[in-house]
């Protein structure tokens, strides 16, 4: 299983077929993707026919992740907290 990344941190797509990663854009199985979700929890996806499309997913998910209010709110409540409070 090979695996292409994009940007660091955005994830990865990759096929789980048997066919070399050159073959990939004339194979007929899908693409999966694989990022961290905004739990900060792994996740994979399968369905995208294209690698254009898998970008684009990787793209959206990473975009969804990095506008997470709920990360913005846990930074400002915590950072300030020391080990001995």
């Amino acid at each position: 299983m090979a695996t292409i990344n994009l940007v660091r941190g955005m994830g990865s797509f990759f096929k789980e077929c048997e066919h070399p990663e050159s073959r990939w854009p004339r194979c007929p199985h899908e693409y999966k993707i694989r990022y961290r979700n905004a739990a900060g929890r792994q996740a994979e996806e399968s369905g995208s026919s294209t690698q254009e499309k898998a970008k684009a997913r990787l793209a959206e998910t990473h975009q969804a992740r990095k506008n997470n209010p709920h990360k913005a709110e846990r930074i400002q409540k915590y950072s300030p907290t020391q080990f001995k409070q």
